[in-house]
């Protein structure tokens, strides 16, 4: 199963660190590297950095009317500012940093993150604000310990992002309901064991729902 719904908000992991929302019959993609074989038009598109393999703009899913906005972004974007929030209709994006701490892949203001908060509107099914943090290719940082969200979508491969251990500690930091893992199992260098980390997380952050989406 590569979907999963938290109040209301849909969830799909393609693959790799291609993810998409679906609220209130619009969809947002997050790095659509990977997409399905029939992708539905996007509203907006979020890139968290220039990387080939985050920062795509496929035909199948962009329209006239689709926004994109970008950290260091290569196409025609709006540029996401780290720590000024962003309204897209009844969505507040709000970038945050995203970098690495022990390697040089992602250099400290390169990229982003994104928390997105989904509040209740006409047509939306959730009866609260849900609030879901995508990291994007980052370490285990500082800034995380301000980070508030329901859900947490973490890069767990190692290489060039954290470790499932690294991972682990994360989400003991950032105490989200629901973690997801991502940006692992697509490419062959970043293969891990996912009942590993909800292992891990369910010693490090007791009571946190770990959620393993297999595209």
């Amino acid at each position: 199963m590569n979907t999963t719904t938290f109040n209301g908000v849909r969830i799909t992991l393609f693959g790799h660190a291609s993810v998409c929302f679906e609220y209130a019959n619009q969809f947002i993609y997050v790095d659509p590297f990977v997409l399905s074989s029939a992708p539905r038009p996007a509203a907006l598109i979020l890139h968290t950095h220039k990387h080939h393999d985050h920062c795509v703009l496929p035909s199948s899913i962009t329209t006239s009317s689709t926004t994109v906005i970008g950290r260091g972004c290569k196409h025609p974007a709006q540029s996401a500012e780290i720590g000024s929030p962003i309204k897209f209709g009844t969505l507040s994006i709000l970038p945050v940093h995203a970098y690495n701490t022990n390697k040089p892949f992602h250099p400290k203001g390169e990229g982003a993150g994104y928390i997105l908060t989904f509040n209740p509107c006409i047509g939306g099914p959730a009866a609260s604000p849900v609030r879901v943090y995508v990291a994007g290719d980052t370490d285990r940082i500082p800034e995380m310990a301000n980070y508030r969200c329901d859900i947490a979508i973490l890069p767990v491969g190692g290489t060039y992002t954290m470790t499932m251990e690294e991972a682990a500690e994360a989400v003991a930091v950032i105490m989200p309901k629901i973690v997801i893992p991502y940006h692992c199992n697509y490419l062959s260098d970043l293969k891990v064991d996912l009942s590993l980390f909800k292992a891990m997380v369910a010693e490090k952050a007791k009571g946190v729902d770990v959620r393993i989406l297999t595209p």
